[in-house]
């Protein structure tokens, strides 16, 4: 999958974006919320930006990962573009002055990964920052929706997954939203 990511060009990735965002755009849930969880694009994944920009225009309150030791991952209020800076892997997160959030299930958090199924299942790169962030939340009523964002091919029959990796409850890509089972 890795491979096949490279493979993509910057202008698929903002195709994929665009439509995306079209798709959210029109999702009940993400008309009430009024807070969402977004990410930094990096290489080989979905641009975001368009999701970003969608977010602004509809007057969301913006919230982005941050890594913490652990490892894992806070979610940080986020006005615009300049509050975001690069940080571990070249991940463009909230800088430190930004305060970090708790996330409730009122908030809709999307969540990259390398490989989804349609059980739920999430590749992410192997780090674990997004599994251990929401891993305490799993079995709460209070849990954030977690929304896979990725290409459809990313799509696969099946995801390996251990004990402490989180299922996402949908997936969307440039051909709209997938239920999870």
């Amino acid at each position: 999958m890795r491979q096949e990511l490279g493979a993509l060009n910057a202008a698929a990735a903002t195709r994929a974006g665009e439509a995306i965002a079209g798709h959210v755009s029109g999702w009940s849930v993400w008309k009430e919320a009024s807070t969402v969880a977004l990410f930094s694009t990096l290489g080989g994944e979905v641009d975001t930006e368009p999701l970003i920009r969608l977010a602004r225009l509809d007057g969301k309150r913006t919230l982005f990962p941050r890594m913490i030791p652990g490892p894992s991952l806070e979610f940080a209020c986020v006005e615009g573009p300049d509050s975001l800076q690069p940080g571990r892997y070249g991940v463009f997160e909230p800088d430190r002055s930004c305060l970090s959030q708790t996330l409730t299930s009122d908030v809709v958090v999307f969540v990259p990964g390398m490989a989804f199924d349609r059980l739920g299942g999430r590749l992410g790169r192997g780090a674990g920052y997004y599994d251990r962030a929401f891993a305490e939340t799993e079995l709460k009523s209070d849990r954030p929706e977690l929304i896979g964002v990725g290409f459809a091919m990313q799509i696969v029959a099946s995801v390996p997954m251990g004990s402490i990796d989180v299922r996402v409850d949908r997936i969307v890509t440039e051909n709209g939203f997938s239920r999870v089972a």
